[in-house]
């Protein structure tokens, strides 16, 4: 398996220093450069593949340096030293930003270099002064107006911004988008009730069998095909032989109080089993992706065959016991070792730990999920205690405290599972909670959110990071695919969104019926008020009578309409129950109208 020669950190990384600053931006035209020291990179790079050109300031050979990214954020090597220089400046003054396709496979005549169309795009505003520097610079910008740039892969990028009629992308999505609504039928899954004591309810079953689908599935990530024995990724044309690691997360997004806690303890409780299989029922895919695709395999459902199996591990039972800080909510008469056990990683804000520990003693039976609160002055910082829980549950401020540490606990653990609840927390990329998160290692990533989307659709890129789904988790890739698009208007950039978010969430709102409740039935109940309730209430009533006419005359009711909800309160206090009714009526009334009211 390939390993990224670059950082998690440079997901981040970007030309301008606002994430929506590039949005209003227009391509201006295209350079050639070469790309060079392509031998001593491990990353490929294939004909007609975008690349992610970023600025690396610190490096020391040359301060203009542009470094060259393939789709996995592996490096292959650095943009020319001349056209670095005349562009790294106006990317560093927020004047431009800057795209790559390259043209042509690399072969054994450019072995150590590869030409590069590097796009690129300015505010409308600063194009004349744009064009002026980079003439300056001694580089040919070719624009709209040159012949050669309708033969180029700028053509297409432009109709792209453009909103024109919809390229090859574009049937990529829509394949995606069939594949849709065979994954909506759901085969619903019983959760293990040796630990799951409570019933769920359908729409959660279904839930809980789309979760497990996700992490045991091992189809190839979306928008991959294989062609020939090599792997292709049909968004940028980045192609390798090594087959793509399988997408084992995704965003659960069910509106708010449909059970997605109790959903998910049942995902958990799955891990003391071996060997479980969900039925992926995929066969409807397969047979889209034969009839749609005639060369390839696009996005293969997984077999009972195909799919990872889970070891058995040996665990002993314990009880709930301390909710204190930093320490177990779990009192064990025994740990077990890591081997065997999958632990996982839980980021929450604070407000939500008592809502888990609440799910825990209401849902799961006692002793069978060891849990432990890591967060507070007292928390553990021995990575072989924490190895011994089911689940840890830590806070998004704690992992950003912590992100500078070298000897993080947290950052030690290759989590089998982690879980963002409430993850809108992280919608601002650059924030150091959001790089926290990112940077765990962890087999499994689930993004847990009523609300993915708040202030806009950049909101999600952040998501992306966190889940690696590459390429969007790369932000240049993210801006040139979606963002750019949906922001300038096109009408392909609203449904790229759709289906992008359709292939990896899953979201059911309240609406749906997903309960299933009877139709709803109001019944009006009399009550017959005893003498003495009877008594009060006319008292009251007469005396709120006489303040409403007051305010009435004064034309002062608008202002006192708080004091008139407060009597109308006691009058239903009143029939309700004469305990409910204060003492003191006093603060209600005007004192001058409520004389003698206190007596009762």
């Amino acid at each position: 398996m390939e390993e990224s020669a670059s950082s998690v950190d440079e997901l981040w990384e970007d030309q301008e220093s606002s994430s929506q600053s590039s949005f209003d931006t227009y391509l201006l035209g295209f350079v050639i450069a070469n790309i060079v020291g392509l031998q001593y990179y491990r990353g490929k790079i294939s004909g007609r593949e975008m690349v992610g050109l970023v600025r690396e300031p610190l490096n020391p050979y040359d301060g203009n340096a542009l470094k060259v990214l393939n789709t996995r954020t592996l490096q292959v090597g650095h943009v020319e030293r001349s056209v670095a220089a005349v562009l790294s400046p106006l990317i560093d003054s927020h004047l431009i930003v800057v795209e790559g396709i390259v043209p042509n496979s690399r072969s054994a005549s450019n072995r150590y270099k590869i030409p590069c169309q590097i796009h690129i795009f300015a505010r409308l505003e600063a194009f004349n002064s744009v064009k002026s520097e980079i003439s300056r610079g001694g580089l040919e910008l070719i624009s709209h107006s040159d012949v050669s740039f309708t033969l180029s892969e700028a053509a297409v990028v432009k109709g792209n911004r453009a909103g024109g009629e919809s390229q090859s992308l574009d049937k990529v999505f829509k394949l995606v988008e069939k594949n849709v609504s065979k994954k909506a039928a759901m085969e619903p899954i019983e959760p293990p009730n040796e630990i799951i004591i409570s019933q769920l309810l359908l729409h959660q079953k279904e839930g809980l069998g789309w979760l497990l689908h996700k992490e045991n599935s091992n189809e190839l990530p979306p928008f991959w095909e294989e062609k020939g024995g090599e792997f292709v990724n049909v968004l940028t044309n980045y192609q390798t032989d090594k087959r793509p690691e399988p997408l084992r997360g995704g965003i659960f997004a069910d509106d708010m109080g449909l059970g997605k806690t109790l959903t998910l303890l049942s995902l958990i409780a799955f891990d003391k089993f071996d060997s479980f299989v969900p039925n992926s029922g995929d066969a409807g895919i397969e047979e889209i992706v034969e009839e749609d695709v005639k060369k390839g395999k696009r996005g293969r459902g997984a077999s009972k065959k195909g799919s990872r199996p889970r070891k058995k591990r040996n665990t002993k039972e314990a009880e709930f016991g301390s909710k204190a800080k930093g320490k177990s909510v779990s009192v064990a008469d025994g740990c077990v070792s890591f081997s065997g056990r999958r632990t996982t990683l839980v980021v929450c804000p604070p407000s939500v730990f008592s809502s888990w520990i609440t799910q825990l003693e209401e849902h799961t039976s006692p002793g069978k999920l060891k849990v432990y609160m890591y967060y507070g002055g007292e928390r553990t910082k021995e990575v072989e205690e924490l190895k011994k829980y089911d689940i840890i549950l830590t806070t998004y401020s704690t992992l950003a405290t912590e992100e500078s540490w070298f000897d993080s606990p947290m950052k030690k653990i290759e989590w089998w599972r982690v879980i963002l609840d409430e993850a809108h927390v992280i919608k601002n990329a650059n924030a150091q909670q959001s790089k926290a998160v990112t940077n765990l290692k962890a087999t499994c990533r689930w993004v847990v959110t009523g609300t993915p989307i708040q202030n806009g659709s950049f909101d999600l890129f952040s998501l992306m990071a966190f889940l690696r789904f590459k390429p969007f988790s790369i932000k240049s890739y993210w801006r040139s695919l979606v963002q750019r698009p949906l922001a300038q208007g096109s009408k392909n950039g609203l449904s790229r969104l759709q289906v992008l978010m359709a292939s990896i969430s899953l979201r059911r709102i309240k609406g749906n019926n997903l309960v299933g409740l009877p139709p709803k039935t109001l019944q009006t109940c009399y009550v017959e008020l005893s003498v003495e309730e009877r008594e009060l209430y006319d008292q009251i009533e007469g005396k709120a009578k006489n303040v409403i006419q007051e305010f009435i005359a004064n034309d002062s009711l608008v202002r006192n309409y708080s004091t008139v909800l407060g009597m109308l309160l006691r009058l239903r206090q009143i029939c309700t129950s004469l305990a409910l009714l204060p003492l003191d009526l006093r603060a209600l009334f005007p004192s001058s109208n409520v004389e003698g009211i206190q007596s009762y």
